[in-house]
């Protein structure tokens, strides 16, 4: 694996540090003595020194917890508002790119920016992106659940250690691993129904459609062709549409294939019901080994948390909320934004569980529960946009 480059911010004792490619003169600020970071001291001396950024080997390093690299310096209230922007306008070029079928008309410029601004976004806080992809609406579900995909892929490469350059890729690989389903009839994609096996091999068509649509445009490379290509394989053999196994599936076509079934499992569509995130978790855990290679899906849940980002639960004070901040610590005890109490809006207030012994999560609201707080002002505020 490639060296990770990282700002010095994101700096941890346990991680193997190693030289620049680059020379000093063409790279005064990167850090370039090579070694294991052995304490906090030491990050401090870094970045006191003036250094900006270093590079780091994962493969070598000895992080005691494996957590996403973020800054988190933006507070969560400030970010929303950026990354509801962002998805809004993502939403809707993507929207109106697969509508109207664009193959050699796309906007590269435009779809790198979006993905380079999701990255920036989960790099100033690494919450407020995932809040906003728990807009679980029916209609225009292909398009909320390619920019879902492409969050997701992005945030899970970072975790996993990749590189920027593939981080980036497996990000534009998110957001195109559905393209397919433009050239797929509206009728069979959104039937409220079970499907015929031919309706079902239609629907599962859109895999070869979106790849060979895009494979000959100068823009796209192995990673993207294999994340969009390699979406639907299985580690056991039984996907599709080349019943690809084991380590012939590329590492981007198994990160975009558990960010997809998550995002699928987590939101409702005209023939079945969303489930709260931590039973998807869940999901995702027991198909460990079957769906993908084993680990994987460990690795995800480790970033997505037992109690999601976007979870809506029920507290011992009988108040409710939105857990808006894992604790890698205290896995159990995220952080709460609280909306209400005894069922009746409340002034919201964030509640950190990891520092508050008297209160601890009851339960996790159902579908069926969460009308009080979807139809809600503050939730309305908070995760839309006007005409969004």
């Amino acid at each position: 694996m490639k060296p990770v480059k990282i700002s010095v911010s994101q700096l941890r004792q346990g991680m193997m540090i190693v030289a620049p490619t680059t020379s000093w003169i063409n790279a005064p600020y990167v850090y370039g003595k090579p070694g294991l970071i052995k304490s906090a001291e030491e990050i401090r001396h870094i970045i006191a020194s003036g250094y900006t950024e270093a590079y780091y080997d994962p493969e070598k390093s000895q992080l005691t917890h494996s957590e996403p690299l973020h800054d988190a310096q933006t507070p969560l209230a400030e970010e929303l508002c950026r990354a509801r922007d962002l998805y809004f306008d993502a939403f809707s070029y993507i929207k109106n790119l697969m509508q109207e079928k664009k193959v050699g008309a796309i906007e590269v410029s435009t779809l790198r920016g979006f993905v380079n601004e999701i990255v920036h976004s989960l790099h100033r806080n690494f919450n407020a992106l995932l809040l906003i992809t728990t807009i679980k609406k029916t209609n225009d579900y292909t398009y909320r659940h390619s920019i879902n995909v492409a969050i997701f892929s992005i945030a899970f490469s970072r975790f996993l250690g990749l590189d920027e350059d593939e981080t980036f890729n497996t990000g534009m690989a998110g957001l195109f691993h559905d393209y397919g389903k433009a050239f797929v009839p509206q009728q069979v994609l959104n039937a409220p129904r079970s499907l015929s096996q031919q309706e079902t091999n239609i629907i599962r068509s859109h895999v070869k459609r979106g790849h060979d649509n895009l494979k000959d445009l100068p823009w796209t490379n192995p990673v993207i062709l294999d994340g969009i290509l390699h979406h639907h394989e299985r580690h056991d053999g039984t996907g599709y549409p080349h019943k690809l196994a084991g380590d012939e599936i590329s590492l981007h076509g198994g990160i975009i294939s558990i960010c997809d079934v998550y995002d699928a499992l987590t939101s409702s569509r005209v023939y079945k019901n969303a489930i709260p995130p931590s039973q998807a978790v869940k999901k995702l855990f027991k198909s460990s080994g079957q769906a993908w290679k084993p680990g994987l899906a460990e690795q995800f849940i480790k970033l997505v948390g037992i109690f999601p980002v976007g979870t809506v639960v029920h507290l011992s004070n009988d108040t409710t909320g939105i857990v808006c901040q894992q604790d890698q610590h205290a896995p159990l005890k995220p952080t709460v934004l609280v909306i209400q109490k005894k069922d009746r809006p409340y002034s919201p207030y964030y509640l950190k569980l990891a520092q508050n012994e008297q209160v601890s999560i009851n339960r996790v609201l159902v579908s069926s529960e969460l009308a009080s707080i979807t139809n809600s002002k503050f939730y309305r505020m908070l995760l839309e946009r006007s005409g969004g």
